[in-house]
């Protein structure tokens, strides 16, 4: 169904049409006449899927805009996507008068919220803690509240949101259409929705197509551990990708990336618990106006980081939960744009980037990690050749250092990333031992062997002509 066809107010109708929304998504098209109609819904449905747009649009066309009060409260997990919310919402409102909607969450002053809030604020879009803290200093008042919308239910309750969300659920009025979507229906969300909403009709809009678009070229590229940050950062020179989110798992693991590409000299920035929101709100704003090559994020951020023009996205550990994945990589190629998405993991890992192509129905496509130089552009390598047509090189370490072949495999592939399969055959001597090399791999093994280690000994490269 095209949004040209259905009852919406013409402003309306015009400003969506400017953002290029002509054909529903499946959500919006199966909630918009049950939302229309004031009716309570529970709604199932995955990234990208255009949640925000299907429950605001039909919510807008019922306000009253005469009455000054807050009349619709979407409670959000994170305050990126409370940011978001807001901003999609403005767009809608572009050409309709008398609405005004504004985000509020945590971080900020309560005065410029209170006196927002005074004047008249029809819209409320904020995080759970903010949200009950205004309604207990009777700042936000609920009682003429017509829609209360809770997005993302399963993420802001494993945030361990309930008890908030419970107590502004049970604040608004009995007779308030209740709205609630979720990526996933667990025993938490039938809870909410058995004892607060009134004959709810289920939504599943779960069509794995709306999860990842098709202009998201997904990559695995399995290495080592230690090796995974040399990746990244091969990746993104690799990429030249405008602007980049890396995601890892850890608020650790987030420092550690941010010093490890700050010395490779890349403009980046890091996102975790510890940042407060002025600076989370600083960061994104300079991803977005491309003054920042990288930006480092936890899970908690993978939901409402929206940025039109997001090239990349890298994950440096595969995510704890499918559905992350899903917020993760959906980052990228929006509103029709193309991205690409890597995924860094270990040769034990290959079940779990398994467990994800089942879930998300795509397939990756599996690559080696970059190499470090181009050998193309380099001038002829002065190494003898085999019989075989490739490249001896000489290091210094041999059966004296207590050396084998496998222990020299193992250096090349912690320290450049490239696997065994590529690597010819490898003689270890007395003193010194010989590696056969295709001459795509000899400058970057010859650069890792250059005053570097195996087995703790140090490791040259030597001359064997």
């Amino acid at each position: 169904m095209k949004y040209s066809e259905i009852k919406l107010n013409e402003n309306i109708k015009k400003a969506i049409a400017e953002l290029g929304y002509e054909k529903m998504t499946k959500i919006q098209e199966m909630s918009y006449e049950d939302i229309l109609s004031g009716k309570d819904i529970v709604g199932m449905s995955s990234t990208g899927s255009g949640k925000t747009a299907a429950f605001m649009i039909p919510t807008i066309e019922n306000i009253q805009i005469d009455n000054k009060s807050t009349q619709v409260v979407v409670i959000t997990p994170t305050r990126e996507l409370a940011i978001q919310i807001v901003q999609e919402t403005r767009k809608y409102l572009k050409y309709t008068q008398g609405i005004n909607a504004l985000a509020i969450y945590g971080g900020q002053e309560y005065k410029a919220q209170a006196i927002a809030l005074r004047k008249g604020v029809k819209i409320v879009v904020g995080t759970p803690g903010r949200i009950r803290d205004l309604i207990k200093k009777k700042i936000l008042k609920l009682d003429t509240v017509k829609t209360l919308v809770l997005d993302e239910a399963d993420e802001m309750l494993s945030m361990g949101f309930y008890e908030e969300v419970m107590e502004i659920v049970t604040k608004v009025p009995k007779k308030a259409q209740k709205l609630l979507f979720s990526a996933t229906i667990d025993n938490r969300v039938k809870d909410i929705a058995q004892k607060e909403m009134k004959k709810a009709v289920y939504i599943e809009a779960m069509d794995n197509d709306t999860m990842l678009t098709d202009n998201i070229t997904q990559i695995a590229i399995e290495t080592k551990e230690a090796m995974k940050f040399e990746c990244c950062y091969r990746i993104i020179k690799k990429e030249d990708s405008h602007s980049t989110i890396v995601f890892t798992n850890t608020k650790n693991k987030t420092i550690e990336i941010f010093k490890y590409l700050n010395k490779k000299r890349l403009k980046v920035k890091l996102l975790n618990s510890d940042i407060d929101q002025k600076e989370r709100n600083r960061v994104i704003k300079e991803l977005k106006e491309d003054k920042l090559d990288v930006v480092v994020a936890t899970d908690v951020l993978a939901r409402g980081i929206d940025i039109k023009d997001l090239e990349l996205v890298i994950n440096i550990d595969i995510p704890q939960d499918n559905e992350y994945y899903v917020h993760r990589i959906g980052r990228t190629a929006r509103k029709g744009n193309s991205g690409v998405a890597y995924t860094l993991y270990t040769g034990k890992q290959i079940e779990r980037i398994k467990e994800i192509e089942d879930y998300t129905r795509t397939k990756f496509k599996y690559e080696e990690v970059p190499l470090e130089t181009n050998n193309a552009n380099q001038e002829e390598i002065d190494l003898p050749i085999s019989k075989r047509g490739l490249y001896i090189l000489t290091i210094n370490l041999g059966k004296k250092d207590n050396i084998k072949a496998k222990d020299i495999i193992g250096a090349i592939g912690a320290l450049t990333g490239i696997k065994s399969e590529n690597i010819g055959i490898i003689e270890v001597g007395e003193s010194s031992s010989t590696i056969e090399l295709k001459k795509e791999y000899v400058l970057d093994v010859k650069k890792a062997f250059t005053n570097g280690k195996i087995k703790g000994k140090d490791v040259n490269v030597i001359s064997n002509k």
